[in-house]
């Protein structure tokens, strides 16, 4: 039992007294459990006051154990605790820890004890507390304690949630009864903390805009206000837009013409649509050379007005089926007896020879 006759005051002077006095000086700006502009019984449910933890760590062996020890001295160590807030800053506490000492032995405690946070910040706190109780080792029932301090930064993503560095050292009186050596050891890790008054509250302080989020909140800043965090975006200085790539987060589609319609969609992607657009084809200008109605995109005869089809080969060409007006006739031909005049044919009667007259006669 040696050993036990100056650790126990200690243990209990620092768990009664340094305790509450550091308790009642922290600092006055720390927030509370609940909300101040709350009466002290509003809301106030006891599974409010209530903190669960979780320590992982290793460490090392400062006397041994047992009385054949192993020559290694490194030791992990596990404990799950529970606290229920006393007053602001004080809490009680209940704790299974286990130590997993070198070789075949181990250490498991079931300790009561106090928690006590001095100093707290938007973004955490610090803590010590104290546990002593019975515990078990491969070779006695005994009685040991334990002294932990550690620092919780509190994830602002979850409320209540709370993780950090611990350091604890842990005091066995007399581990093995074959030896009466005290068995010491130290261990290092880290603490993993869910209080569940803390949870509760972050919702109303989340409403309140003058409360800042915690120190470990990341913010990635858009330059551009597109929705796309800088960090992903592949165009910084351009905004997305109305028809964002999807194959570069962050950028517009390309659009060389300007005229609002990308090129992936754009028929006509270096030519803007100008005063008189395409009904037909967005992004392209209309034109019509003949001036019949249809663009020269959909015109399969671009320079003869015609009509609208549907067969494409013939829309806007002109109509086969309005036959030209005949022709006239040409005049008669002479070589055409029936109907060419037949030539008149003088006929002579006289065969005889002339008469002979006289030179008086012709006178007459």
């Amino acid at each position: 039992m040696r050993g036990v006759v100056w650790r126990l005051p200690i243990a209990l002077a620092i768990g009664l007294v340094v305790g509450p006095w550091l308790t009642a000086s922290r600092p006055v700006a720390a927030a509370p459990i609940m909300s101040r502009d709350q009466p002290a019984d509003a809301n106030d449910d006891w599974t409010l006051h209530l903190a669960l933890g979780l320590e992982v760590g290793a460490g090392g062996t400062i006397t041994d154990f047992n009385e054949f020890p192993s020559n290694d001295s490194t030791l992990f160590f596990t404990s799950v605790q529970g606290t229920y807030d006393i007053k602001h800053g004080f809490a009680a506490l209940l704790a299974l820890r286990e130590w997993w000492l070198p070789g075949p032995n181990h250490a498991l405690m079931l300790g009561l004890g106090t928690r006590f946070e001095p100093f707290a910040w938007t973004w955490g706190r610090s803590y010590a507390d104290l546990a002593l109780g019975p515990a078990s080792t491969g070779y006695a029932w005994t009685f040991g304690f334990d002294i932990g301090v550690g620092i919780d930064f509190d994830l602002p993503d979850v409320p209540g949630f709370s993780l950090g560095p611990y350091f604890r050292y842990g005091d066995f009186i007399n581990p093995d009864r074959r030896d009466s050596n005290d068995g010491l050891a130290w261990t290092i890790g880290a603490a993993f903390t869910y209080h569940f008054g803390r949870a509760a509250l972050a919702p109303k302080q989340a409403s309140e805009p003058h409360v800042k989020r915690g120190a470990w909140h990341i913010t990635i800043p858009d330059t551009d206000h597109d929705g796309v965090a800088d960090d992903e975006d592949q165009c910084k200085d351009a905004p997305a837009g109305a028809h964002p790539d999807p194959f570069r987060p962050g950028c517009p589609e390309n659009d060389e013409d300007g005229d609002g319609v990308p090129d992936v969609d754009d028929p006509c992607p270096v030519t803007p649509p100008g005063p008189k657009p395409d009904p037909k084809r967005a992004g392209c200008p209309f034109i019509d050379s003949d001036g019949d109605g249809i663009s020269d995109a959909d015109d399969a005869c671009p320079s003869k007005p015609g009509v609208a089809s549907s067969d494409p080969a013939k829309n806007g060409c002109p109509d086969g089926k309005k036959r030209a007006p005949a022709a006239a006739p040409p005049p008669p031909s002479a070589k055409d007896e029936s109907i060419a005049p037949k030539p008149v044919k003088k006929h002579r009667h006289a065969t005889h020879a002339p008469k002979t007259t006289t030179e008086g006669e012709r006178i007459n």
